[in-house]
């Protein structure tokens, strides 16, 4: 057997594993029930059983910026920090070369994990 067909073979074994993992947890909620945010312990046959309900909250920039002059500086539950932006950080490297070393020095890079696909043809 090839690595690509052996990659196949565990990738399809990988989501099948996750489809079934997926589907116990959505059991277990059933079950159990699931707080809207926070976490319930429960003890079960010998088993410690957690389930943490969780709510994703994002930020609509546009909208704060309408807003935030509405709002105490000291109870703004809004924070920026900065962020790389990578696309300039290549234009630099490529274009601005003498500017990339200066902003290299705040950067650390390092080899991330390669990507694979296999597709039967």
């Amino acid at each position: 057997m090839s690595a690509y067909e052996a990659w196949l073979e565990a990738k399809a074994r990988e989501e099948k594993a996750r489809d079934d993992r997926i589907a116990a947890e959505e059991e277990i909620v059933k079950q159990f029930g699931c707080k809207e945010e926070g976490s319930q312990t429960h003890k079960v046959d010998g088993y410690k059983i957690t389930v943490t309900g969780k709510i994703n909250r994002t930020l609509d920039a546009a909208a704060w910026d309408s807003v935030s002059d509405k709002v105490p500086a000291n109870l703004s539950p809004v924070k920026y920090k900065p962020a790389l932006d990578t696309r300039g950080l290549k234009y630099l490297k490529q274009n601005e070369p003498d500017i990339y070393r200066i902003v290299a020095e705040a950067i650390t890079a390092k080899p991330g994990k390669p990507a694979i696909k296999v597709e039967k043809a």
